[in-house]
């Protein structure tokens, strides 16, 4: 489903590469985003998937009824 790579795969593509650089390079400011994007991906995985569609579900109603009204 493209809601699993657009809110999934690419946290874990970028966590994975951002924890490469830090290892690479010895820089210790890239360990804490690819820390909080792998705390992220924990949370999606543990239930957020739920969560974030319902969030996504309510900006689509809520912009339908901005543009058509609740009428």
């Amino acid at each position: 489903m493209l809601f699993d790579v657009v809110f999934l795969g690419f946290p874990i593509a970028l966590a994975v590469c951002l924890a490469g650089h830090a290892l690479r390079e010895q820089e210790i400011k890239f360990w804490r985003p690819a820390i909080c994007l792998s705390a992220y991906c924990m949370f999606y995985l543990t239930g957020g998937r739920e969560v974030l569609l319902y969030l996504v579900c309510g900006l689509i109603i809520g912009g339908a009824w901005l543009h058509v009204g609740p009428w």
